[in-house]
């Protein structure tokens, strides 16, 4: 087949010619978007919050009153305990590096060239194959049944996390750490420890799935999702369209209100119970409360080493909770504004560069998804 042509699945249609080189660069930028996509997901979604998760309150200090310039922070304004008496000295806050995305990928640089911002990644893609491979196996005997494929898959997946808990440990430490000559899979821990590990990682498998799969069944129980799945005969109108969007929309809102009230404790609490688990020799990146405020006592003094999962989201700050929040919603406002983007870019480049051919490429891509 001519380079360029769209296949048709009438052997007789001619194939239609179309310009390679146009092809060739809307494909370009769709692979270069994509890969833009991942890194917001990856850094903005994965590694910026993890690092904010276990990142101490600011830290108080002193400083001297001729010290501090126009740009120096202002004085601290706490409790009366908290002054000093001193006239010549001024108790400041200082600001938490995570509370900013560009003062934390200007540390991510100083720490590993532009590609700190990725740290973790090969540890992640293993986790991500490993655990997609057992999701299936373990779901596919229940895959025959439509009614059950949900149930079976979410809980599957939870089988699968959890199973893959020391690798998310891993990728923990990974993060959080100053880079190591050490390959990822020499600081996978032991097998005993996934046992001390294993306990949070299932909570956040349970409220993942429970995030994103209650939504789905609350709105198949009723109106015209129910009719869609339970009557074959069922012809939707008009009317069914708006039922539909509300339900959808409604499904939105239980989505988000899970995902604030039950995956972000979860997700807080693993990332807080891992970063106890740190060893010693490794120096985290970002201010670090190893002793959790003194709710930790270390294996060498008999202590377990770590820290529970009522401690550790106890000994996640108020302030901090708001600034996770925050920087989870510039995150999601970053990917719409990316994705918008990437949808305007597509269209013009696809109008421009082929003209009256749009439609030819869109059947061309169509076909090739089935």
């Amino acid at each position: 087949m001519p380079i360029g042509s769209v296949p048709h699945d009438d052997p007789d249609a001619p194939n239609i010619r179309m310009n390679p080189f146009a092809v060739i660069v809307i494909m370009l930028t769709f692979l270069a978007f994509m890969f833009i996509m991942f890194s917001i997901s990856y850094t903005f979604g994965h590694v910026i919050p993890t690092l904010c998760m276990i990142e101490s309150p600011a830290a108080k200090a002193y400083m001297p009153v001729q010290a501090r310039d126009g740009d120096a922070p202002p004085p601290y304004t706490g409790d009366d305990e908290d002054q000093t008496t001193d006239p010549e000295l001024l108790l400041v806050q200082n600001q938490p590096l995570t509370s900013s995305i560009r003062a934390t990928l200007k540390h991510l640089r100083e720490k590993g060239g532009f590609w700190s911002r990725f740290r973790g990644l090969s540890v992640f893609l293993v986790w991500t194959f490993t655990r997609s491979l057992i999701t299936n196996i373990v779901a596919s005997p229940f895959t025959m049944s439509p009614g059950t494929y949900p149930y079976a898959f979410a809980f599957a997946a939870v089988v699968a996390e959890t199973m893959l808990a020391r690798l998310h440990l891993t990728w923990v430490h990974i993060v959080i750490s100053d880079p190591s000559p050490k390959p990822w899979y020499k600081r996978v821990p032991p097998w005993r420890t996934w046992k001390r590990i294993a306990p949070s990682v299932f909570l956040l498998a349970v409220c993942t799935q429970l995030t994103f799969t209650l939504p789905l069944l609350l709105t198949g129980t009723f109106g015209s999702f129910k009719r869609l799945r339970s009557d074959p005969n069922y012809e939707p109108g008009t009317g069914d369209l708006y039922i539909s969007g509300s339900q959808a929309f409604f499904a939105y809102l239980v989505f988000l209100f899970l995902f604030v009230a039950c995956t972000i404790p979860a997700l807080v609490t693993m990332v807080r119970v891992a970063a106890s688990m740190l060893p010693e020799e490794d120096e985290t990146i970002v201010e670090f409360d190893r002793s959790f405020q003194g709710r930790t006592t270390p294996e060498i003094l008999g202590g377990q080493g770590k820290i529970g999962i009522k401690e550790a989201w106890k000994s996640f700050p108020r302030a901090s909770r708001v600034r996770l929040l925050k920087l989870m919603a510039k995150v999601a406002g970053i990917s719409v504004l990316a994705w918008a983007a990437f949808v305007v870019v597509m269209v013009v480049e696809t109008r421009v560069l082929l003209g009256d051919s749009v439609g030819q490429f869109m059947r061309a891509i169509h076909g090739g998804g089935r």
